[in-house]
């Protein structure tokens, strides 16, 4: 008698498709790693996403007094859409932007310019709210893990393997996870060998060698970690973290590119990296 909880399939593959397949996934084991691989993507597809970007960006004024610094363009697109672009790559696809000052510019812009496959909401802040504040202010969105990141963010970071690393930390008592990436002017003390951030600086410090890179990973546990409407991730809750064991790190194995850009200097690579093509992600 046939199962009927069990639903089979044929797919066929190419025969220079089945062969790369075999050789990473080995002779005995090409089922399990299709296995894992549709059920990493079926994850991806229950995770939401956050970006923040409402801020002011008052170091690029006084062109921001009229733009908001993440519509800024840097090649064809304006800044923020690289951070869409990444979440779509990985087939995250629910993604909410907290919008603040001069929010009709983004709302507008995203609004009329539908990206297929994408469903882009907006969360609106009131009043300036500050980076928690802001992630706080869109509690009732978030019910299982989620990814939180800055607008100002050009990277091309792996965020499948961050959400993974994230849920076998989840395992040793994390509730929220980092990514971090060696740097001289550092913010976190990061063991490497467990991946705990010991401690978390938001001015940054000499002498530590890591900083914060500006996406995140969740679970809804950090919403009790805010403890005000108005507050910082950086200054209230990373620190707060680091103290409780709550809070992981994520060094990525290769090298990626990133560029945070808020300032005229970090904009102006920016637009030298497009022009070299090191943006062709």
């Amino acid at each position: 008698m046939k199962n009927k909880d069990i639903h089979k399939y044929t797919i066929e593959f190419t025969k220079n498709f089945w062969l790369n397949l075999v050789e990473v996934a080995g002779h005995g084991n090409v089922k399990q790693f299709i296995i894992q691989a549709l059920k990493v993507a079926l994850e991806a597809h229950t995770i939401k996403s956050l970006i923040l970007c409402g801020g002011r960006g008052t170091s690029f004024r006084p062109i921001s007094v009229a733009t908001p610094a993440v519509m800024l363009p840097i090649g064809y697109k304006p800044i923020i859409e690289y951070s869409i672009d990444l979440l779509h790559r990985h087939a995250l696809t629910e993604i909410f932007l907290s919008v603040g000052y001069l929010k009709e510019h983004i709302q507008q812009q995203f609004s009329e310019k539908k990206i297929p496959g994408i469903n882009i909401s907006f969360i609106a802040e009131e009043k300036p709210l500050d980076t928690a504040g802001a992630v706080l202010n869109a509690q009732k969105q978030f019910k299982s893990t989620f990814i939180v990141m800055n607008g100002d963010l050009i990277t091309n970071i792996n965020l499948n393997a961050l959400v993974e690393f994230h849920r076998r930390r989840i395992k040793e008592g994390g509730i929220a996870t980092m990514f971090v990436l060696k740097n001289s002017s550092g913010q976190v003390d990061f063991n490497e060998k467990d991946n705990k951030v010991t401690r978390f600086i938001s001015g940054g410090k000499k002498g530590l060698e890591f900083i914060n890179a500006g996406i995140y990973v969740f679970e809804p546990e950090i919403f009790n970690h805010i403890e005000k409407e108005v507050s910082s991730l950086e200054k209230d809750v990373f620190p707060a973290l680091a103290k409780e064991g709550l809070l992981f790190g994520y060094l990525p194995e290769l090298p990626v590119y990133w560029n945070h850009i808020n300032s005229p200097e970090k904009y102006k690579k920016g637009w030298a990296d497009f022009i070299a093509g090191k943006l062709d992600f």
